[in-house]
């Protein structure tokens, strides 16, 4: 099976990861989303796309585990 997608909570994650997701999102062609509780700048590319969730505890947690497949990554 084949990665398929990359998840993030992005709320957690430090920004030497994201910028390294960033570049192998173009890199390797794998969908990168970034899931948040705020307004988040992300390069463009076809790629790379983020997810504004609601404020709260796992708030953000929460929407990866309802969205991730089989054969996604979660960080």
């Amino acid at each position: 099976m084949s990665l398929k997608q990359i998840w993030v909570d992005a709320d957690a994650c430090p920004k030497v990861i994201k910028d390294i997701l960033f570049r192998a999102a173009d890199r390797v062609s794998v969908s990168v989303t970034l899931v948040a509780n705020q307004p988040l700048q992300i390069p463009k590319s076809r790629y790379i796309r983020s997810v504004q969730v609601a404020a709260g505890f796992d708030v953000a947690d929460n929407y990866i585990v309802q969205h991730a497949e089989a054969g996604d990554l979660v960080i």
